[in-house]
């Protein structure tokens, strides 16, 4: 009977914590739905998210939507925008991250805010002294739009317009990027990667002294793209390995010099050359 009864909980257990885990998730849902628009400018990503409020016959500007006071630029959470590089925004550098979006409305011109707090509902907790980026622009006449929206807009190689539309006004101003700067980062990026994983590799056959040739291989082509204090020590390491004492002395006293030059601390590795030094015959020292 205990055994029954143990076993009739353990089952009514299961089943109660698998029903559980076969809820499907709960949403809430909102009368201003979110939404998210994104556009890729050169090599910069550029996404905005928020939550669209409708018209529904109501006055807006001046009205639902006080003139002169700080609005969060759509309805709920204060409205986002994500950089993944450095942009420039009415002539000013904008660091790449995330910024709430605001506003302040009036009838001649609108001031444009990013905020560095990104993640704030409406603009109740709005602090202007987190203010990154300020600048006015005027709005414009516009065809009805009922459900508010961000477009992408104008774009080039290195440049867009973003719109705010609702109700029959528009707000609009250019985003830039410096795609030059952003070609060389990435280009530095990839050959930073390059290199060290191809040395990376060449450390491997180094430390388990498994296919030695394979290693020599990896460092040359790490060598062949960037050229440093590390890559050139691991490969006269790698030559000392195998006793090849002149070629890895001369290996690492090229090492040296530019270990010397980009301020490495090159302490150890000239013992290690000083000792290979010593291993050379006479006649060669």
């Amino acid at each position: 009977m205990k055994q029954t009864i143990v076993t009739a909980f353990v089952l009514l257990t299961f089943v109660f914590v698998t029903s559980n885990a076969q809820q499907p998730q709960t949403k809430a849902l909102r009368l201003s739905q979110f939404s998210s628009v994104s556009q890729t400018v050169g090599t910069t990503d550029i996404t905005i998210t928020y939550h669209r409020p409708g018209v529904k016959g109501r006055e807006i500007w001046g009205k639902l939507v006080p003139f002169g006071e700080v609005w969060r630029s759509g309805a709920n959470n204060a409205t986002v925008f994500t950089f993944s590089d450095d942009v420039i925004i009415a002539g000013k550098q904008l660091k790449a991250g995330k910024y709430s979006f605001f506003t302040i409305p009036t009838g001649n011109d609108w001031t444009i805010i990013f905020n560095s707090v990104a993640d704030q509902w409406g603009a109740y907790s709005y602090d202007s002294t987190k203010n990154i980026l300020t600048f006015t622009v005027k709005p414009e006449a516009a065809p009805h739009e009922e459900w508010l929206s961000y477009s992408f807009s104008d774009l080039s190689v290195s440049s867009a317009k973003v719109s705010l539309r609702w109700e029959k006004i528009a707000v609009s101003f250019p985003i830039t990027v410096d795609l030059q700067a952003n070609l060389k980062k990435y280009e530095d990026n990839f050959t930073a990667l390059a290199w060290q994983q191809a040395a990376s590799y060449a450390r491997y056959a180094y430390d388990s002294k498994t296919d030695w040739e394979k290693g020599m291989e990896s460092v040359d082509r790490s060598i062949a793209i960037n050229k440093n204090y590390s890559n050139m020590t691991l490969k006269a390491q790698l030559l000392a390995q195998k006793e090849k004492w002149s070629d890895a002395v001369k290996t690492g006293e090229e090492g040296l010099a530019l270990g010397s030059k980009a301020g490495a601390n090159t302490t150890n590795f000239e013992k290690q050359v000083k000792e290979w030094k010593e291993k050379l015959p006479a006649k060669k020292k």
